[in-house]
């Protein structure tokens, strides 16, 4: 059985984080052709211990970065990964061991997909954007929202574009290719006017998906589109395919509190 690996933290509040991770590979796989649709095996990597509520964050109790990665390698003893999501992190001392973690557990080839979550939903600085270049070397794909992707590319997003189509957020795009992430979905739900875009590079290729923008988010929705980019591609999905199919539940996802 395909099995997912989802290195995470957790929130006592349920909105984000490891609950979030696994009530949305469930869905998920329900929702993959009948060739595919077999419930992945899911396998969690607790980061950090979160106190927080939907509104606050209160207390993040790391968990050391020599048992994380203990927690991966008994993980992978259990039987082959078939992909791996990788969200809440906690410290740059964590970022390393998972990513050393990973090159000796998980075979090269396994799909990984990062969520680099910089702040809480609920409010509260849990990670530092210098801390994650480890980690953006290892991804397979890298999903940041508008203002993560500025944070984490910060010269692309302060130079002027040679050209009309090298828009700011295809620089910073670009700029995180080079940091080695083979491919990066900025998402812009956290932008303006009717119609959100979440835009898509790799190699030279650029896919757009357009959505119309609802009127109510939902806490934990990185953590979903992630996790459930993860299983699309644990089911043979390309990349393309994975993040459209992804982004169309979570917009459905979303839809059940913006009525």
């Amino acid at each position: 059985m395909s099995a997912l690996l989802i290195i995470a933290g957790t929130d006592s509040s349920g909105g984000a984080g490891l609950t979030r991770d696994i009530a949305a590979a469930t869905a998920m796989a329900q929702l993959l052709p009948p060739f595919a649709q077999r419930s992945p095996a899911l396998r969690p990597v607790v980061t950090a211990i979160t106190v927080q509520t939907d509104t606050a964050l209160e207390e993040i109790r790391p968990t050391p970065p020599e048992t994380i990665q203990s927690q991966i390698r008994a993980a992978a003893a259990t039987g082959p990964i078939s992909a791996v999501k990788i969200g809440m992190v906690g410290s740059a001392m964590a970022a390393k061991a998972i990513a050393k973690a990973l090159a000796h557990s998980v075979p090269e080839t396994c799909p990984v997909v990062l969520d680099p979550v910089l702040r809480s939903s609920s409010g509260g600085q849990l990670m530092q954007v210098a801390d994650l270049k480890p980690l953006i070397a290892r991804a397979t794909l890298i999903t940041p929202n508008l203002q993560e992707a500025a944070q984490l590319a910060p010269s692309a997003s302060n130079r002027q574009p040679d050209s009309p189509e090298a828009s700011g957020i295809a620089l910073q795009a670009r700029q995180l290719q080079e940091a080695g992430a083979d491919a990066v979905l900025i998402k812009g739900g956290h932008g303006g006017g009717a119609i959100s875009v979440d835009q898509l590079f790799f190699g030279d290729t650029h896919v757009r998906y357009d959505r119309p923008r609802l009127q109510r988010g939902r806490r934990g929705t990185g953590c979903t589109l992630a996790t459930a980019i993860a299983v699309q591609l644990m089911a043979g999905q390309n990349l393309d395919q994975a993040c459209a199919h992804a982004g169309d539940y979570v917009h459905e996802w979303l839809k059940e509190v913006a009525a």
